[in-house]
């Protein structure tokens, strides 16, 4: 009983480290992001027909609906800009008051410079016609990942960056990847953020 009693013991005090570690680590990937995007020019205007900045997303644009994605556009691009990227990203998970993580939900780079809009909906097929690049989601595929938070209100910022090349060329093409890749490139940037959860 007392072998028993130990092992559960020794279970819970290393359970309640993991946490502990993944609160800081996810923490510590917060304060970078944050210190990242303190450092650049916030100029871009981004907007959507789909919702309103700070507003609840239609279910159509979730896990509770088709799970199609929003309409996307910005405006106030500097005039050396020489493409974009779009990454949307939550960091709410698993919950807003218990952040243990971050979830890209869709990734977009390499989107030529005559491009302002992705519309609603929008296939794989027609956004390849427009020569960009589809990268990798959370959950490793090459597409938009409706919003489908298991606790909570979850908020998902949408971001456009404009960057001085035509193309970047990531290690991996998911968000480190393409963060990385575009580090020291951006000229500008925006953000629309999106609300969706009970």
């Amino acid at each position: 009983m007392k072998l028993l009693g130990r092992v559960l013991l020794a279970i819970v005090i290393l359970g309640t480290a993991l946490v502990a570690v993944t609160i800081a680590r996810a923490s510590k990937a917060r304060d970078a992001d944050e210190l990242y995007h303190a450092a650049l020019q916030k100029a871009v205007f981004v907007r959507s027909v789909s919702f309103n900045a700070g507003t609840d997303m239609l279910d159509s644009y979730t896990c509770k609906g088709e799970g199609v994605s929003p309409e996307i556009s910005w405006e106030g691009v500097p005039e050396n800009a020489r493409s974009f990227v779009l990454i949307v990203t939550d960091w709410d998970g698993p919950s807003p008051k218990f952040r243990l993580g971050n979830f890209t939900h869709w990734l977009l780079y390499d989107i030529p410079i005559n491009v302002r809009e992705i519309k609603s909906a929008v296939t794989n097929a027609e956004l390849k016609r427009l020569n960009i690049e589809i990268g990798r989601n959370s959950s490793d595929a090459a597409a938009y990942m409706p919003p489908c938070p298991p606790l909570g209100k979850h908020r998902y910022l949408f971001r456009i960056y404009a960057l001085d090349v035509p193309k970047i060329d990531p290690a991996a093409p998911d968000r480190d990847g393409v963060m990385a890749a575009m580090k020291g490139r951006v000229l500008a940037y925006g953000e629309l953020d999106g609300m969706f959860g009970g």
